[in-house]
């Protein structure tokens, strides 16, 4: 709830949370706290405090350093909380992750802590206010203390807070850099030998931990060459958590962890990164240049640091000046990079380098796809199913093609491309491949239309409802995205089955299952085999889906359709766009399985797959009014 009282001038924010833990055996808990935000510090009581004055059980300060980030519905020993992370809060650098009990609870405390931080400094630097590059007067919440190398230096102006402390400032770099903003993520996302051509800090670097599409650990080796003499060298253990902003931004944003698998290293002595990271904004309409921001809140952790602040800055300036070396690169290898690096071999160059224009007008509430070309451009294939002895007319929105090489068409993967869990998997949690479908895909329809498409199964002439008139006993599961914007697209692909339901115990207990049920068990596995890297990481990972967004499940006689609503969350909105944007680049897999959650349900069966081909946003079939 909101604060109430008299001091709601500072009271900003106050209610009962839960603070999201993990024990010694990696399963999570959750804590009930009272939590109260006043000013710019967070205090958690035991109970509801009579007073502001009472003594908490934690404090914490929001700086300007410090960012939330939302991290959706999730279940934690049967309990749903709606979870945002907070980083850079903590004097150790550690994120706390709190939950609430409903989206609009949680919403109003991310709100609340944005609003805080932004007070606290609201300029470009931060890595609040540091995507918008047109942001207001820098001088007041920074100071720039000068110029190496080309950048411009700047160091946090001290607030009242910290007036009287002896802290580590934060301080921050900017550049213009020759290379589209795409082109500058993949390389400070890189850790491999590129890397080294350029960081001069970084002796090695490896991922500890892939958490999710935008979320991993990462472990760090500092370069000891440019350490005073007789410090030992450095290491840093982070949390990284990258995204794509609507305007084209890429957002790099760590901060230290701990982590089980990479414990202090002997002869290292551990850095703590409290915040820091990288902002990558187009200049222009063109993608051509763009403008670099590094932030850095760091403390070396040198011995009696209250007398080597001095030492302690130096030693971030030279950090930040990688920003410099970055430019040069791309002035003199940004070629060689682009033709030569591994992981991009199958990649177009001239997706890097003729960045599309997509500054198009954006919807207030989802992001706007470009808009296709005329009608005339479009044409439906009309292809022909036999099936049981009789042909079944139907126009279907993209051709299918087995070999994958025809743009704006559709095809079945193999199987073995997708993992799920095996018959001993509650005893050694080991997934297998899969070797076969229980569904046959049939057809994918590429739909756009000026509102939201449901139920496409119910739809006259269509395909289920063919064989429905025929009496057919084939029963049809729809997977139906829907991708909201000033324009909805739907992708819907459309699964068979000759088998009566009664011989598939687990899709007749789905399909007759509440809904509840069903998004307690329905698992999208994604698959990304062709496009870039940024792509690939963002639709990497299996999720019960209904946990995640918006599902509306319908029954009809032959068939159910699951309407995914891809706009009920942020997160999915942003993987949408990236993938909007490299659509004609990419091939991509989509596989579903009902998740088996005891052992008589093992092992789990891949129920349906699809591919679909490059496809092309202009080419979507004008769905009927």
């Amino acid at each position: 709830m909101d604060g109430s009282s008299k001091d709601d001038e500072i009271r900003i924010m106050e209610g009962w949370l839960y603070r999201i833990r993990s024990n010694k055996f990696g399963f999570q808990y959750s804590r009930k706290r009272y939590y109260v935000l006043q000013n710019h510090l967070l205090k958690s009581f035991t109970s509801v405090p009579i007073s502001i004055h009472n003594d908490p059980v934690r404090t914490a300060f929001v700086n300007s350093c410090s960012c939330v980030m939302e991290s959706g519905k999730k279940s934690i020993r049967g309990r749903v909380f709606f979870i945002f992370t907070l980083c850079g809060i903590s004097s150790n650098g550690v994120s706390v992750k709190l939950g609430a009990r409903n989206p609009e609870e949680a919403a109003k405390w991310v709100e609340a802590f944005q609003k805080v931080s932004l007070k606290m400094t609201q300029n470009p630097l931060s890595l609040v206010s540091i995507k918008d590059h047109k942001a207001a007067d820098v001088a007041s919440y920074w100071t720039i203390f000068g110029c190496h190398n080309g950048l411009r230096l700047f160091k946090e102006t001290r607030n009242e807070y910290d007036q009287n402390k002896v802290v580590h400032p934060a301080i921050a770099a900017m550049s213009v850099i020759d290379g589209a903003p795409e082109v500058v993520f993949q390389i400070l996302m890189s850790l491999g030998s590129t890397r080294l051509e350029w960081d001069f800090y970084l002796k090695k670097g490896s991922v500890i931990e892939s958490i999710d599409g935008q979320t991993d650990i990462i472990h760090k080796h500092l370069n000891g060459d440019w350490l005073p003499w007789g410090m030992k060298p450095r290491d840093l253990l982070l949390q990284r958590y990258w995204s794509r902003e609507e305007d084209g931004t890429y957002v790099i944003l760590y901060h230290s962890v701990l982590h089980k698998k990479c414990p202090p290293q002997k002869g290292y002595v551990r850095a703590c990164l409290k915040s820091g990271g990288y902002v990558i904004s187009p200049i222009d309409h063109q993608h051509k240049q763009s403008v670099v921001r590094h932030m850095l809140d760091i403390d070396w952790k040198l011995w009696r640091s209250y007398k080597y602040l001095q030492k302690s800055q130096s030693l971030s300036v030279h950090m930040l000046g990688r920003l410099a070396a970055l430019r040069e690169f791309f002035k003199t290898n940004i070629s060689s990079y682009l033709s030569e690096r591994k992981d991009l071999k199958n990649e177009n160059e001239d997706l890097f380098l003729e960045m599309e224009d997509e500054e198009s007008e954006l919807s207030d509430e989802f992001f706007d796809f470009p808009e296709p070309f005329d009608d005339d451009q479009l044409e439906s294939k009309e292809m022909v199913a036999r099936e049981d002895g009789f042909l079944c007319n139907y126009k279907f929105t993209l051709p299918k093609d087995e070999n994958g090489d025809l743009p704006n068409s559709w095809s079945v993967p193999e199987p073995s491309l997708f993992q799920i869990r095996g018959e001993t998997y509650f005893k050694d949690h080991k997934k297998i491949h899969a070797k076969t479908t229980l569904m046959q895909t049939i057809a994918v329809d590429w739909l756009r239309s000026d509102k939201r498409e449901d139920n496409l199964a119910a739809r006259s002439g269509s395909i289920v409802q063919k064989f429905a008139a025929r009496g057919c006993p084939e029963f049809f599961f729809i997977v139906n995205f829907q991708i909201p914007g000033s324009t909805t697209y739907n992708i819907a692909c459309y699964y068979m089955t000759n088998t009566p339901l009664k011989d598939l115990p687990l899709l007749k207990k789905f399909v007759e299952g509440d809904d509840a049920f069903r998004n307690s068990r329905f698992k999208l596995l994604p698959h990304v085999t062709k496009g870039p890297w940024i792509v690939k990481q963002s639709a990497s990972r299996a999720s019960l889906v209904g946990q995640l967004l918006k599902v509306n499940y319908i029954r009809g006689i032959n068939y159910i359709e699951a309407d995914i609503d891809v706009g009920s969350s942020t997160l999915a909105r942003g993987v949408a766009s990236t993938c909007l944007s490299y659509f004609s680049s990419l091939i991509s897999e989509t596989a579903f399985v009902i998740q088996a959650n005891t052992q008589d349900e093992l092992p789990e069966h891949l129920y349906g797959a699809s591919r679909l081909n490059y496809l092309d946003v202009s080419k979507a079939f004008w769905a009927n009014p």
